[in-house]
Protein backbone atom coordinates (compact mmCIF):
# COMPACT_ATOMS: atom_id res chain seq x y z
CA UNK A 1 0.00 0.00 0.00
CA UNK A 2 2.98 2.31 0.44
CA UNK A 3 4.44 1.71 -3.05
CA UNK A 4 3.12 4.98 -4.51
CA UNK A 5 4.54 7.00 -1.62
CA UNK A 6 7.95 5.37 -1.90
CA UNK A 7 8.00 5.92 -5.66
CA UNK A 8 7.13 9.56 -5.07
CA UNK A 9 9.94 10.08 -2.61
CA UNK A 10 12.45 8.27 -4.85
CA UNK A 11 11.51 10.31 -7.92
CA UNK A 12 11.58 13.58 -5.98
CA UNK A 13 14.97 12.89 -4.44
CA UNK A 14 16.36 11.87 -7.83
CA UNK A 15 15.08 15.13 -9.28
CA UNK A 16 16.51 17.20 -6.44
CA UNK A 17 19.98 15.71 -6.61
CA UNK A 18 20.00 15.63 -10.41
CA UNK A 19 19.24 19.35 -10.41
CA UNK A 20 22.07 20.04 -7.98
CA UNK A 21 24.49 17.89 -9.95
CA UNK A 22 23.61 19.59 -13.22
CA UNK A 23 24.21 23.02 -11.69
CA UNK A 24 27.62 21.95 -10.41
CA UNK A 25 28.56 20.36 -13.73
CA UNK A 26 27.76 23.62 -15.49
CA UNK A 27 29.77 25.62 -12.96
CA UNK A 28 26.63 27.43 -11.88
CA UNK A 29 25.38 28.46 -8.46
CA UNK A 30 21.71 27.82 -7.67
CA UNK A 31 21.13 31.56 -7.25
CA UNK A 32 21.97 34.85 -8.90
CA UNK A 33 23.93 37.08 -6.53
CA UNK A 34 23.16 40.10 -8.72
CA UNK A 35 19.51 39.86 -7.61
CA UNK A 36 20.35 39.76 -3.90
CA UNK A 37 19.34 42.84 -1.92
CA UNK A 38 21.45 43.48 1.14
CA UNK A 39 20.03 44.04 4.59
CA UNK A 40 20.91 44.23 8.29
CA UNK A 41 23.38 41.54 9.35
CA UNK A 42 24.97 41.04 5.94
CA UNK A 43 28.75 41.31 5.82
CA UNK A 44 30.15 42.95 2.69
CA UNK A 45 33.69 42.62 1.38
CA UNK A 46 34.63 45.98 -0.17
CA UNK A 47 37.71 46.20 -2.37
CA UNK A 48 38.74 49.71 -3.48
CA UNK A 49 41.44 49.22 -6.09
CA UNK A 50 44.78 50.66 -5.06
CA UNK A 51 43.59 51.80 -1.63
CA UNK A 52 43.83 49.11 1.07
CA UNK A 53 42.87 51.62 3.79
CA UNK A 54 39.40 51.87 2.24
CA UNK A 55 39.10 48.15 1.62
CA UNK A 56 37.85 45.50 4.05
CA UNK A 57 34.78 43.96 5.62
CA UNK A 58 31.78 46.07 6.63
CA UNK A 59 28.57 44.96 8.33
CA UNK A 60 25.14 46.31 7.45
CA UNK A 61 23.72 47.71 10.71
CA UNK A 62 20.12 47.47 11.91
CA UNK A 63 19.61 50.98 10.57
CA UNK A 64 20.41 49.71 7.08
CA UNK A 65 23.69 51.68 6.95
CA UNK A 66 27.32 50.71 6.64
CA UNK A 67 30.08 52.77 8.28
CA UNK A 68 32.64 53.53 5.58
CA UNK A 69 35.96 55.39 5.82
CA UNK A 70 35.76 59.01 4.61
CA UNK A 71 32.05 58.71 3.86
CA UNK A 72 30.63 57.92 7.29
CA UNK A 73 27.25 56.19 7.33
CA UNK A 74 25.98 55.10 3.92
CA UNK A 75 22.48 53.65 3.51
CA UNK A 76 22.56 50.40 1.54
CA UNK A 77 19.53 48.43 2.75
CA UNK A 78 17.37 46.96 -0.06
CA UNK A 79 20.03 47.80 -2.67
CA UNK A 80 21.51 45.10 -4.89
CA UNK A 81 25.24 44.46 -4.71
CA UNK A 82 25.72 46.30 -7.98
CA UNK A 83 23.71 49.27 -6.69
CA UNK A 84 25.79 49.45 -3.51
CA UNK A 85 28.94 49.31 -5.63
CA UNK A 86 27.69 52.12 -7.88
CA UNK A 87 26.73 54.25 -4.87
CA UNK A 88 30.19 53.97 -3.30
CA UNK A 89 31.83 54.76 -6.64
CA UNK A 90 29.69 57.89 -6.95
CA UNK A 91 30.30 59.10 -3.38
CA UNK A 92 34.04 58.43 -3.44
CA UNK A 93 34.37 60.11 -6.84
CA UNK A 94 32.65 63.30 -5.75
CA UNK A 95 35.32 64.53 -3.30
CA UNK A 96 37.95 61.92 -2.55
CA UNK A 97 39.17 59.75 -5.45
CA UNK A 98 39.64 60.10 -9.18
CA UNK A 99 37.87 57.36 -11.13
CA UNK A 100 37.49 54.99 -8.14
CA UNK A 101 37.16 51.29 -8.87
CA UNK A 102 35.13 49.36 -6.32
CA UNK A 103 34.31 45.66 -6.19
CA UNK A 104 31.83 44.36 -3.60
CA UNK A 105 30.91 40.80 -2.70
CA UNK A 106 28.66 39.50 0.05
CA UNK A 107 30.93 37.67 2.47
CA UNK A 108 28.11 36.40 4.69
CA UNK A 109 24.37 36.43 3.96
CA UNK A 110 22.48 37.04 7.19
CA UNK A 111 19.53 39.33 6.45
CA UNK A 112 17.14 37.06 4.54
CA UNK A 113 16.11 33.49 5.24
CA UNK A 114 13.39 30.89 5.02
CA UNK A 115 12.47 28.35 7.69
CA UNK A 116 12.15 24.72 6.60
CA UNK A 117 10.32 22.29 8.88
CA UNK A 118 8.73 18.88 8.62
CA UNK A 119 9.76 15.77 6.75
CA UNK A 120 13.16 16.71 5.34
CA UNK A 121 16.58 15.36 6.22
CA UNK A 122 17.94 18.67 7.59
CA UNK A 123 15.19 21.07 8.74
CA UNK A 124 16.18 24.53 9.95
CA UNK A 125 16.88 28.11 8.90
CA UNK A 126 18.26 28.60 5.39
CA UNK A 127 19.68 31.93 4.30
CA UNK A 128 18.73 33.34 0.92
CA UNK A 129 21.72 34.26 -1.20
CA UNK A 130 19.74 35.59 -4.14
CA UNK A 131 16.99 33.95 -6.14
CA UNK A 132 16.26 30.53 -4.60
CA UNK A 133 13.71 27.95 -5.72
CA UNK A 134 12.10 25.04 -3.90
CA UNK A 135 14.47 22.74 -5.78
CA UNK A 136 17.48 24.64 -4.39
CA UNK A 137 16.10 24.50 -0.84
CA UNK A 138 15.32 20.77 -0.91
CA UNK A 139 18.77 20.09 -2.33
CA UNK A 140 20.42 21.95 0.57
CA UNK A 141 18.15 20.14 3.05
CA UNK A 142 19.10 16.70 1.72
CA UNK A 143 15.64 15.93 0.32
CA UNK A 144 12.58 14.32 1.90
CA UNK A 145 12.47 11.71 4.64
CA UNK A 146 10.65 8.41 3.91
CA UNK A 147 7.69 9.76 5.90
CA UNK A 148 7.13 12.73 3.57
CA UNK A 149 3.86 12.96 1.67
CA UNK A 150 5.19 14.90 -1.32
CA UNK A 151 3.11 17.95 -0.39
CA UNK A 152 4.99 21.13 0.53
CA UNK A 153 3.22 24.13 2.07
CA UNK A 154 4.75 27.61 1.82
CA UNK A 155 3.31 30.12 4.32
CA UNK A 156 3.75 33.87 3.93
CA UNK A 157 2.56 35.29 7.22
CA UNK A 158 2.49 38.92 6.12
CA UNK A 159 0.05 38.28 3.29
CA UNK A 160 -3.74 38.15 3.35
CA UNK A 161 -5.02 35.82 0.63
CA UNK A 162 -4.65 32.06 0.30
CA UNK A 163 -4.32 30.31 -3.06
CA UNK A 164 -3.72 26.77 -4.25
CA UNK A 165 -0.69 26.05 -6.42
CA UNK A 166 -0.12 23.13 -8.73
CA UNK A 167 2.28 22.57 -11.59
CA UNK A 168 -0.03 24.32 -14.05
CA UNK A 169 0.40 27.61 -12.15
CA UNK A 170 4.11 27.55 -13.05
CA UNK A 171 5.01 29.22 -9.77
CA UNK A 172 3.80 32.64 -10.88
CA UNK A 173 2.09 34.11 -7.84
CA UNK A 174 1.30 37.68 -7.03
CA UNK A 175 2.47 39.42 -3.89
CA UNK A 176 -0.84 38.68 -2.19
CA UNK A 177 -0.33 34.92 -1.92
CA UNK A 178 -0.47 33.82 1.73
CA UNK A 179 -0.34 30.03 1.63
CA UNK A 180 0.84 27.89 -1.24
CA UNK A 181 0.58 24.11 -1.61
CA UNK A 182 2.93 22.33 -3.98
CA UNK A 183 1.92 18.77 -4.86
CA UNK A 184 4.29 16.15 -6.24
CA UNK A 185 2.36 13.11 -7.40
CA UNK A 186 3.55 9.78 -8.85
CA UNK A 187 1.71 10.33 -12.13
CA UNK A 188 3.65 13.52 -12.86
CA UNK A 189 6.48 13.37 -15.35
CA UNK A 190 9.94 14.47 -14.15
CA UNK A 191 9.47 17.67 -16.19
CA UNK A 192 6.19 18.42 -14.38
CA UNK A 193 7.77 17.77 -11.00
CA UNK A 194 10.66 20.06 -11.86
CA UNK A 195 8.16 22.74 -12.86
CA UNK A 196 6.45 22.40 -9.48
CA UNK A 197 9.80 22.70 -7.72
CA UNK A 198 10.67 25.90 -9.62
CA UNK A 199 8.54 27.87 -7.14
CA UNK A 200 10.57 30.91 -6.02
CA UNK A 201 10.98 31.52 -2.31
CA UNK A 202 10.88 34.87 -0.51
CA UNK A 203 12.36 36.22 2.68
CA UNK A 204 10.35 35.08 5.70
CA UNK A 205 8.71 32.07 4.03
CA UNK A 206 7.93 29.12 6.29
CA UNK A 207 8.20 25.91 4.26
CA UNK A 208 6.58 22.76 5.63
CA UNK A 209 7.18 19.32 4.13
CA UNK A 210 4.10 17.47 5.31
CA UNK A 211 3.98 13.88 6.50
CA UNK A 212 1.93 11.25 4.72
CA UNK A 213 -1.79 11.16 5.53
CA UNK A 214 -3.99 8.17 4.77
CA UNK A 215 -7.50 7.24 3.70
CA UNK A 216 -9.14 3.88 4.31
CA UNK A 217 -11.22 1.81 1.91
CA UNK A 218 -13.18 -1.32 2.73
CA UNK A 219 -15.87 -3.53 1.25
CA UNK A 220 -16.15 -4.64 -2.35
CA UNK A 221 -12.81 -3.54 -3.78
CA UNK A 222 -9.97 -5.80 -4.86
CA UNK A 223 -7.38 -4.45 -2.39
CA UNK A 224 -9.04 -2.95 0.71
CA UNK A 225 -6.77 -1.18 3.18
CA UNK A 226 -5.15 2.19 3.87
CA UNK A 227 -3.47 4.33 1.20
CA UNK A 228 -1.66 7.70 1.15
CA UNK A 229 -3.69 10.82 0.42
CA UNK A 230 -1.91 12.57 -2.45
CA UNK A 231 -2.71 15.90 -4.10
CA UNK A 232 -5.81 15.85 -6.27
CA UNK A 233 -7.04 12.48 -4.95
CA UNK A 234 -10.77 11.83 -5.49
CA UNK A 235 -13.08 8.96 -4.60
CA UNK A 236 -12.96 7.60 -8.17
CA UNK A 237 -9.15 7.62 -8.13
CA UNK A 238 -9.13 6.07 -4.66
CA UNK A 239 -11.20 3.11 -5.86
CA UNK A 240 -8.76 2.71 -8.74
CA UNK A 241 -5.79 2.77 -6.32
CA UNK A 242 -7.48 -0.04 -4.40
CA UNK A 243 -7.58 -2.15 -7.56
CA UNK A 244 -11.09 -1.22 -8.64
CA UNK A 245 -14.38 -2.81 -7.66
CA UNK A 246 -14.62 -6.52 -6.96
CA UNK A 247 -17.01 -8.56 -9.10
CA UNK A 248 -19.69 -7.92 -6.48
CA UNK A 249 -19.02 -4.21 -6.05
CA UNK A 250 -21.88 -1.77 -6.64
CA UNK A 251 -21.04 1.61 -8.16
CA UNK A 252 -24.16 3.10 -6.61
CA UNK A 253 -23.38 1.90 -3.09
CA UNK A 254 -20.33 3.91 -2.18
CA UNK A 255 -20.20 5.96 1.01
CA UNK A 256 -17.54 8.25 2.47
CA UNK A 257 -17.35 8.63 6.24
CA UNK A 258 -15.63 11.90 7.16
CA UNK A 259 -14.85 13.37 10.59
CA UNK A 260 -15.97 16.97 11.00
CA UNK A 261 -14.25 19.65 13.05
CA UNK A 262 -16.76 19.18 15.90
CA UNK A 263 -16.04 15.45 16.10
CA UNK A 264 -19.17 14.22 14.32
CA UNK A 265 -19.14 11.84 11.36
CA UNK A 266 -20.47 13.08 8.03
CA UNK A 267 -21.80 10.51 5.55
CA UNK A 268 -21.38 11.31 1.86
CA UNK A 269 -23.28 9.09 -0.60
CA UNK A 270 -21.48 8.59 -3.91
CA UNK A 271 -22.57 7.01 -7.20
CA UNK A 272 -19.47 6.13 -9.20
CA UNK A 273 -21.60 5.58 -12.32
CA UNK A 274 -22.92 9.13 -12.19
CA UNK A 275 -19.36 10.46 -11.78
CA UNK A 276 -18.06 8.40 -14.70
CA UNK A 277 -20.98 9.56 -16.84
CA UNK A 278 -20.35 13.21 -16.02
CA UNK A 279 -23.68 13.62 -14.24
CA UNK A 280 -22.03 14.48 -10.92
CA UNK A 281 -18.60 15.84 -9.99
CA UNK A 282 -15.97 13.60 -8.46
CA UNK A 283 -15.54 14.00 -4.69
CA UNK A 284 -12.11 15.11 -3.40
CA UNK A 285 -10.80 13.00 -0.53
CA UNK A 286 -9.44 14.21 2.79
CA UNK A 287 -7.09 12.66 5.29
CA UNK A 288 -8.69 9.93 7.44
CA UNK A 289 -11.68 9.51 5.11
CA UNK A 290 -13.20 6.03 5.19
CA UNK A 291 -14.66 4.71 1.94
CA UNK A 292 -17.15 1.85 2.10
CA UNK A 293 -18.15 0.00 -1.06
CA UNK A 294 -21.33 -2.09 -0.90
CA UNK A 295 -22.46 -5.20 -2.76
CA UNK A 296 -24.69 -5.36 -5.79
CA UNK A 297 -28.13 -6.90 -5.40
CA UNK A 298 -28.73 -9.77 -7.81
Amino acid sequence: MHICRLELIAVTLALVFAGASAAQDNGELPFDTNEYRVGPGDILDVDVYGDPDLSGLVTVQHSGDISFPLLGDVTVERLTVREVQAKLVELLGEDYLVDPQVIITVKEHRSQWVTLVGEVIRPGKYYLQGSKTMLDLLTEAGGFTPRASGEVIVSRLDQQRSTLFNSEDNGNHGASDASTRIFLTPNQTPAEQKESLSFRLRNGDIVTATSTQFFFISGEVKRPGSYPVTGGLTVLKAVSVAGGLSKFGAKSKVEILRKTSDGDTKRIKVDLGDIEGGKKPDVPLESQDIIKVGKRVF
